[in-house]
């Protein structure tokens, strides 16, 4: 009886003290990319002769891991946080260098690593992770010799963006630097060097386009439409254009028999076309929303940690979000990235998982029934 007492008592103070809206819109878009799953990939699916609902399956599989990892990281304390992302942060930098030392290459990138057997892509946690660790170090007093906690922090995020880039990942080096040089900007940072960094981008962004193929092909693609290679943002456009207000209803879309990655990197075309733009204009609500509540939260704390990282993590997810959409719509060039709790990928949405339920747990208010 006692234990059962405690068992309650737990649950209790972690409903209590979490950002409750958050998490009851946080599990509607989970759902809500459950049921898009049924519409979005068999078609995937039987392209790559599989059965219709494979896909499917292992998006449902996933959906109970990620409620796990929003509930037991929304559930550790500020220490436990930190401890447990330092943990992440070693680990996908171990398999990244695993995935380089195997060369385990898929569609020309070494984005992937296995562990027990499943693929995984390790860059997905490193994001995450860097983020927790680089705003444990800014709000941290170090001072070494010639170095401060903004200097170490660049160090580490040029090791990171070294490794993300020679995978190569554009698109996930684009959403660190961008969280990252967030984070800087909150933590201090003067104007003059705001435009150092800001050019450094840049220079980094002008020598990707350089040396890496499939940035300048996208790029080229996205500054001249008329090149044949715009192919999929046709394609995308048109679907959306086609799917109105109301869709063609679920099941009734072609976008997802034409292009490849439909079920992730274009899955709001899909959702466009067979549900139709009001259900588009849901989803972004919801984004909008749990943004902008977050963001309020914040702005309550008096801990220096947490409001780094809550805005590096919150920042990154947001942005992930315009980028996915963006690309779909013809905003940006295509990038490869998912939407978030909606796209097909396991490690996408554990990675996802982890961004909300760290938010969670830096702006729960503080009760003494933590696990770390």
């Amino acid at each position: 009886m006692q234990k059962v007492y405690l068992q309650n008592k737990f649950f209790n103070n972690w409903w209590r003290s979490i950002d409750r809206n958050v998490f009851i819109f946080l599990f509607f878009l989970i759902i809500v990319g459950g049921l898009i799953s049924f519409a979005a990939t068999p078609a995937v699916a039987q392209k790559y002769n599989l059965e219709p609902y494979f896909f499917v399956k292992k998006h449902l599989f996933f959906i109970p891991i990620v409620f796990f990892f929003i509930f037991f990281t929304s559930s550790l304390s500020e220490l436990g946080i930190k401890r447990f992302f330092l943990f992440i942060f070693l680990i996908s930098i171990f398999f990244i260098f695993s995935s380089f030392f195997f060369e385990i290459e898929i569609k020309g990138t070494y984005r992937w690593a296995y562990i027990l057997g499943y693929r995984f892509q390790p860059s997905e946690f490193l994001k995450v992770s860097f983020i927790i660790v680089s705003a444990w170090i800014f709000s941290s007093d170090i001072h070494l010799k010639n170095a401060n906690n903004k200097l170490l922090t660049f160090l580490l995020y040029l090791f990171v963006s070294g490794l993300v880039l020679l995978q190569p990942n554009f698109s996930m080096f684009c959403i660190i630097s961008l969280a990252y040089f967030a984070q800087l900007w909150i933590s201090g940072l003067k104007w003059k060097w705001v435009g150092i960094t800001s050019l450094f981008f840049g220079a980094i962004f002008s020598l990707c386009y350089l040396i890496i193929e499939n940035v300048k092909r996208r790029v080229d693609v996205f500054l001249n439409l008329q090149i044949s290679d715009n192919y999929q943002i046709s394609q995308s456009l048109q679907a959306i254009a086609e799917g109105g207000l109301f869709g063609k209803g679920p099941g009734m879309g072609t976008i997802k028999d034409i292009l490849p990655d439909a079920h992730t990197d274009f899955i709001f075309a899909v959702i466009a076309e067979e549900f139709g733009w009001i259900a588009c204009l849901i989803i972004i609500f919801i984004f909008i929303f749990l943004i902008f509540t977050i963001f309020q939260r914040i702005k309550k704390t008096n801990d220096k940690f947490s409001f780094i990282a809550v805005s590096g993590l919150i920042i990154q997810f947001g942005f992930q979000i315009f980028v996915n959409i963006g690309s779909t719509i013809g905003l940006i060039p295509t990038t490869g990235t998912t939407l978030p709790f909606i796209s097909y990928g396991g490690s996408s949405m554990i990675s996802s998982a982890l961004n909300l339920g760290a938010i969670l747990s830096l702006t729960r208010i503080k009760y003494k029934d933590v696990f770390l």
